[in-house]
């Protein structure tokens, strides 16, 4: 099959969903498609870049201008309704191109919604999150991590995302996504990335359509983790992996560490935000922060830790970390919320909580830091569930859904 993957961003940008991207396309590629990736222009990468056997094209729209209200620098999103320029450059891509599947992923899906595509083409979108329905992304009511969203509606929306992004931004974004929902009927397959974005984002979507395909990592995503890295202190210690903000819960992680009965250090891998929470520590209990660890080397960390703490306050759609730390044979405690209460098994490969209590998280910790037989028990029951989230079992699901949206065009 010819397949364009269309995407807000891509590598040099960093992070789970432009992993996930990177991984599709080249997983893709080396079983025989003919890939191309189309993603929106950047300063620091050129316009043309091939990666291999997959075509990397960066396209200029005139989103370009609203970089400088991008609130972080390293990833600007398309917007919720159509950019003119963007899909005429994309509508060029498409005519030479001729592809049998556009892959969407993010917002830009609201511009591949004006392509026409050829005979027989399919639109395909992933659902990486809730951002079908929330101009947030994240399902959760005003800025209450703890607060789950009762359901999208007009005026809930509306106040909510002019509350986190001010009346003019919070406007555009929620009346785009309001405006654009009429036009999904053209979407051939929705993937989401779990039951939860499934049932949050598609209600009322003929079953057909819809096929749960989660986020993947790489067959060997866990194979010969290497040596011990120099930055980890020395005998257990509990270790988080993210991006350093609330809504990961790393204070309520900050704070389950100090109510601990057992001292241990606590590792933090992760970019600093403007709400990154105060993470000093004491001499008994240390807290490392680290950034900029090279991949390798966190799945190194993975694998010498005694517990990996997901513990996230918002519904995370997935959670790539549980899956990483599970795959190299560590006992995940996670949020009992979201994507990571399908991930985590209580009891079988880790331990779940409720979002945003300490308490209830520094038992759980404390629990497995009290008894190595039942880490190593749990550890090996993860990294036989990991397996459900390795390339080589999603992969040929995404395959199947191209198949089926190919078929569904057809009839």
């Amino acid at each position: 099959m010819k397949i364009l993957q269309v995407t807000d961003n891509y590598a040099p940008a960093t992070g789970g969903l432009e992993r996930t991207v990177q991984g599709l396309a080249r997983e893709l590629a080396a079983r025989g498609h003919d890939v191309e990736v189309a993603t929106m222009s950047r300063p620091d990468a050129p316009d043309i870049e091939h990666e291999g056997p997959v075509t990397v094209r960066r396209l200029s729209g005139l989103t370009r201008h609203l970089r400088r209200f991008s609130s972080d620098p390293g990833h600007h999103f398309h917007p919720t309704v159509a950019d003119p320029q963007l899909v005429r450059r994309l509508q060029e891509l498409v005519d030479t191109t001729r592809p049998d599947i556009v892959h969407a992923h993010g917002w830009i899906l609201h511009s591949c919604l004006r392509l026409r595509l050829p005979p027989g083409s399919a639109l395909v979108v992933t659902l990486h999150d809730y951002s079908l329905v929330c101009a947030k992304k994240t399902l959760t009511h005003f800025d209450e991590l703890d607060s789950r969203c009762a359901g999208p509606s007009p005026r809930r929306c509306l106040s909510c995302a002019n509350a986190s992004y001010g009346a003019v931004k919070g406007a555009a974004l929620t009346l785009g996504l309001a405006r654009d929902s009429r036009r999904f009927d053209r979407v051939a397959m929705f993937l989401p990335v779990s039951t939860a974005v499934a049932e949050a984002c598609l209600p009322g979507v003929a079953p057909e359509r819809i096929s749960e395909v989660p986020s993947f990592v790489a067959d060997d995503v866990a194979a010969a983790p290497g040596p011990r890295p120099g930055f980890l202190p020395d005998g257990d210690f509990l270790l988080f992996v993210g991006a350093l903000g609330e809504h990961k819960g790393l204070g309520v992680l900050a704070e389950a560490q100090r109510r601990m009965a057992v001292s241990v250090p606590l590792v933090v891998i992760g970019a600093r935000r403007a709400d990154t929470p105060e993470l000093t520590g004491t001499a008994e209990r240390p807290v490392f922060v680290h950034s900029d660890v090279p991949h390798p080397q966190i799945m190194a960390a993975f694998a010498a830790a005694a517990v990996v703490a997901v513990p996230s306050r918002w519904p995370e759609p997935l959670g790539l970390v549980a899956i990483e730390g599970m795959a190299a044979g560590t006992p995940v405690v996670a949020s009992r919320v979201g994507g990571l209460a399908e991930l985590v098994d209580h009891g079988v490969t880790g331990r779940l909580v409720e979002p945003g209590d300490p308490e209830a998280l520094a038992g759980a910790l404390d629990t497995l830091l009290a008894d190595p037989a039942q880490r190593s028990r749990l550890g090996a029951a993860g990294a036989l569930r990991a397996e459900r989230y390795t390339a080589g079992t999603a992969v040929p699901r995404v395959i199947e859904a191209y198949e089926r949206a190919r078929a569904l065009v057809r009839a």
